[in-house]
């Protein structure tokens, strides 16, 4: 388990640089700032304006393009953006088991983006730590087609629509479900999205990274109350291997401009070879302070039982979190909670992670 541990957190966001606190400042669809409906990834221009107006607590002029401004908007062919994560941590942990301390290198990714008349093409390289064989793979790529300015279809090999896309897989409804690290399936999804409804459906097939089959039925819709609100459903269907059916219940809340709650509750029925049926809980709840800009604090909790009939498969995590971003392209996370895992032992142990992120 401690290995297990260590290796969701490794590669914790693989493939993310979403921020769904941004509901507090209206922003209720993903797409606004990213190219993905899913959020995530490749930034928009608008995005890179956003993360230096409303994200960041310093910046100047033109810091928040590519590489502050190495290559300048007017520089560049207005058909290719650039983006990339850059990730690193410092990982503790402590417990009747064991503690561990150690600084891990989680991601090295480059993104590149090629547009054309309402359709664009992405493909993303990145470090490949657990294959020392093959150093650089290409862990996604898709092309998007706006086939009206509310439709889209989405093909190629990405991570399909499910819940709330937060950085951290390494909460229960994320990397536990299958939507963690390495997780990218070839998939077609079509979404639909205006001002009020959010609506996608897609399937996969073929194999993830770690030899799992991938096929699968994806549906998701979110509706938006006001203008810093949004709650949805999700719901997958798995008909190879691990055949599951899983149905969530997420939201996003912008009390203020500066309050925010994020929240996902996932339940899974799973089909096991033994033809018994298992029925788990995966849940997660952030919320979050903004204390200044760009500085923010949050608490959190985390539940995880993979079978309701079995208290010995609960896992729980709950503490506080801040959360910093001093100029554009830079993000600086410290996190602590206390963790139980019944498997292990009955007493909780500390689990702790500061993180360095720098995007282009």
């Amino acid at each position: 388990m401690k290995i297990f541990l260590i290796l969701t957190l490794l590669f914790s966001a693989a493939v993310c640089n979403a921020f769904p606190q941004m509901i507090r400042h209206g922003y209720t669809s993903c797409n606004t700032c990213h190219y993905s409906p899913r959020g995530g990834g490749l930034m928009t221009d608008y995005g890179r304006a956003i993360s230096k107006e409303l994200l960041s607590t310093w910046s100047y002029e033109g810091e928040e393009t590519w590489h502050y401004g190495f290559l300048k908007k007017e520089d560049m062919p207005s058909w290719i953006k650039v983006g990339g994560d850059f990730r690193s941590l410092q990982l503790h942990s402590k417990d009747d088991v064991a503690t561990i301390g150690r600084f891990i290198r989680m991601q090295e990714q480059v993104e590149l983006g090629f547009t054309y008349k309402g359709t664009t093409l992405s493909v993303t390289a990145g470090s490949d730590t657990l294959k020392e064989s093959r150093p650089w793979y290409l862990p996604a790529f898709y092309v998007i087609s706006n086939l009206t300015q509310e439709l889209s279809v989405r093909v190629g090999r990405f991570v399909p629509r499910f819940g709330i896309n937060t950085p951290e897989h390494i909460f229960s409804t994320r990397g536990p479900l299958g939507f963690g690290i390495q997780s990218e399936r070839d998939t077609v999804e079509v979404s639909y999205i205006n001002s009020g409804w959010d609506a996608s459906v897609a399937v996969s097939a073929g194999e993830l990274r770690n030899g799992s089959e991938a096929d699968a039925f994806y549906s998701q819709l979110n509706y938006s109350f006001g203008t810093k609100d949004r709650w949805g459903m999700s719901f997958e269907k798995k008909t190879a291997d691990d055949r599951a059916t899983s149905v969530g219940v997420h939201g996003l809340m912008g009390f203020t401009e500066k309050l925010y709650l994020v929240t996902d509750t996932v339940l899974r029925r799973s089909e096991t070879s033994s033809t018994d049926t298992l029925s788990g809980l995966y849940h997660f709840a952030q919320l979050g302070y903004e204390l200044h800009k760009g500085l923010l604090v949050m608490v959190l909790e985390d539940i995880r039982k993979d079978d309701l009939s079995a208290d010995s498969t609960t896992e729980s995590m709950y503490g506080l979190g801040v959360t910093f971003y001093p100029r554009p392209h830079v993000e600086l996370q410290a996190v602590w909670t206390r963790r139980l895992n019944l498997a292990q032992s009955t007493n909780e142990g500390d689990y702790a992670w500061f993180l360095i992120h720098y995007y282009l």
